[in-house]
């Protein structure tokens, strides 16, 4: 496999600002392994809410293929429309249901560790460090949930001053 540190063919891919400077782009980061946690897999020794969880999960997926075939059978029409809604209610069950099973079928990673992968599956590629969450939290605490008020700078006026003015 070749791999290329041009950026010109690395920008049909990925945005320049994601690069890494490394490899000639902007994005001013580099890795840093974040080592595992004591516990931080303990979920997946709970063999029984693991199996309690895809049981149920079983059922949603049996009713989600059943719905399918119902659609395929029916394109068309006013009950086209009632089962593809419900297909679609199916869908996001199941995308929801796949994150209450998950602490208990993978392993957490660095993504877990590092807050890119975060609860419900969301994704955020540049998440704040722990400490500015935990500032903000406690600020969002003090302020009652009132956003911080930041007074701009007076503007840039040059002002004479002479020793009478001084006390």
């Amino acid at each position: 496999m070749h791999f290329t540190n041009n950026v010109k063919e690395m920008e049909e891919f990925i945005a320049v600002k994601q690069l890494p400077k490394e490899l000639e782009g902007e994005e001013d980061w580099e890795y840093a392994f974040v080592e595992p946690t004591p516990g931080e897999n303990d979920q997946m020794k709970d063999t029984a809410t693991r199996d309690r969880l895809l049981a149920a999960r079983e059922m949603l997926v049996k009713e989600f293929e059943d719905t399918t075939a119902q659609w395929i059978q029916h394109p068309e029409g006013e009950k086209a429309a009632e089962i593809k809604a419900r297909r679609a209610t199916l869908a996001t069950q199941l995308r929801e249901d796949y994150w209450r099973v998950d602490p208990y079928l993978r392993a957490r990673s660095l993504y877990d560790r590092t807050g890119v992968l975060q609860a419900g599956g969301k994704i955020d590629f540049y998440p704040k460090p722990k400490a500015t969450q935990e500032t903000e939290k406690t600020v969002a605490e003090l302020t009652n949930g009132f956003a911080a008020v930041t007074l701009a700078p007076a503007a840039a006026t040059a002002v004479e001053t002479s020793s009478d003015d001084v006390d």
